[in-house]
């Protein structure tokens, strides 16, 4: 009972970040594996759980989501591909393979952070950029955690974007590419449901309320929380896959 309501306080802090930058579900994975719940179920939990903080986040700019969605399909319908295409292949990968990759896979994640990213033009930029989004698809239904973070800094690449909007596009395509990935998840039987409703509660009041309280803190302590969670977890990881 202690591990869900530990799941739960993790899911407010996560959820508000998710509606800040994106990335906090880098927090609750290694969260879920601590509860003793195996890589591959915790990633589909994982997923389950943090996908309704990116709508939550949304419910402020809610009469803007036609428009949004008129500027962006094109890239929502090519993650989407990718992310169905990643879970597909999480169900069916050994998981023994999925366990060696995750202590990289969470690493590269928690890289992510540290990128930044400078606004280019150009019509060799828009294949690029689908082909950058197409592989956050594909790493989301695979795996996930930092996957708001790539899909951002794939769009502030574009410098006829507002940079005002770009946050709410990222929770937006974010959202709608973790959507078709989770009905994936439903039917695999792998998902752990208490851990995945609290998580999904947290994420949700962290969402909606928190975001505004995410909002004030400083850039610098937010990407320090982020990677010392991150690049800690990495290193646990390794340790138990290859090391111990």
């Amino acid at each position: 009972m202690l591990e869900y309501i530990v799941i739960f306080l993790v899911g407010i802090l996560v959820g508000a970040i998710n509606g800040l930058a994106g990335g906090g579900s880098v927090i609750s994975y290694p969260v879920l594996l601590a509860t003793g719940i195996s890589p591959v179920s915790a990633a589909i939990s994982n997923a389950l759980g943090v996908t309704p903080a990116n709508f939550f986040a949304l419910i402020s700019v809610r009469h803007q989501l036609r428009e949004f969605f008129h500027e962006y399909k094109k890239l929502i319908y090519i993650s989407i591909v990718g992310s169905v295409t990643g879970a597909f292949l999480l169900l069916n990968v050994p998981p023994g393979v999925f366990e060696k990759m995750v202590p990289f896979l969470l690493l590269f994640a928690s890289f992510s952070f540290l990128i930044k990213a400078k606004p280019i033009r150009g019509a060799r930029y828009d294949l690029w950029e689908k082909i950058g989004i197409a592989a956050s698809g594909l790493y989301c239904g695979y795996f996930g955690p930092g996957q708001g973070v790539m899909v951002l800094a794939v769009l502030a690449r574009d410098a006829r974007r507002d940079p005002k909007r770009l946050n709410t596009a990222k929770n937006f395509v974010v959202g709608c590419t973790s959507l078709l990935s989770n009905i994936v998840y439903l039917f695999s039987g792998r998902a752990v449901w208490p851990a995945v409703i609290s998580l999904l509660v947290g994420a949700s009041i962290g969402g909606t309320y928190g975001g505004r309280h995410a909002a004030r803190m400083p850039a610098a302590l937010y990407r320090a929380l982020i990677t010392t969670v991150g690049f800690g977890a990495s290193l646990w990881l390794f340790w138990k896959y290859y090391l111990a």
